[in-house]
């Protein structure tokens, strides 16, 4: 399996199925509008690989499903990861990271999951994702946000990395210059 990456525009012949996808994987309050994230990937800030803006990942004619990177300061906010629903379990997902700290190997990698609580109503869900990203190399830091009523906990390539960086400048460069709309997370701890 060798993965290739295209940039996401309205002219791939892809472009609907990635706007499904996007949809059915993660939950509404998940998600940004998607206007929003095809104006934002416009900007030189957002992509989905290094030359790309909105990246789709293919293995061979198949499509495998997408990245959202909003790139800056040492550390690169992994702000969506999709994998095609079909074809998750086949790591895939790992090939994306791989490619993704390939690409930017000088860079810090953060995301956010769901915080793993144990009394959520998906707790197999979200300790499945924790184990995934761990085994992906990832550290669990002790930082964790609200986002409304979800409670969301950093993971980094790096334990060291600070998240006043991600929430300063990452989310305050994404919301501009809608931020009230848009406001970064509360860091809880």
């Amino acid at each position: 399996m060798s993965l290739t990456s295209i940039a996401v525009t309205k002219r791939l012949a892809d472009y609907p199925a990635i706007r499904a996808l996007y949809q059915r994987a993660f939950p509404r309050a998940e998600q940004v509008p998607w206007f929003w994230l095809m104006f934002k990937a416009k900007h030189s800030r957002a992509h989905f690989t290094a030359y790309y803006h909105f990246t789709a990942y293919y293995d061979g004619e198949g499509l495998v499903g997408f990245t959202y990177l909003i790139v800056g300061h040492n550390v690169n906010y992994l702000m969506y990861l999709a994998v095609n629903d079909w074809i998750r379990s086949k790591g895939y997902g790992t090939q994306i990271l791989t490619h993704l700290k390939a690409t930017y190997p000088a860079q810090t990698l953060v995301l956010e999951i769901e915080h793993p609580d144990p009394k959520a109503t998906n707790t197999k869900q979200r300790f499945a994702r924790l184990q995934f990203y761990l085994k992906n190399h990832f550290h669990q830091t002790p930082h964790l946000a609200a986002d409304g009523p979800m409670t969301y906990q950093l993971l980094t390539t790096d334990p060291k990395v600070d998240p006043a960086v991600i929430y300063r400048h990452h989310f305050r460069w994404f919301a501009w210059p809608l931020g009230w709309l848009y406001p970064a997370p509360k860091q809880i701890k």
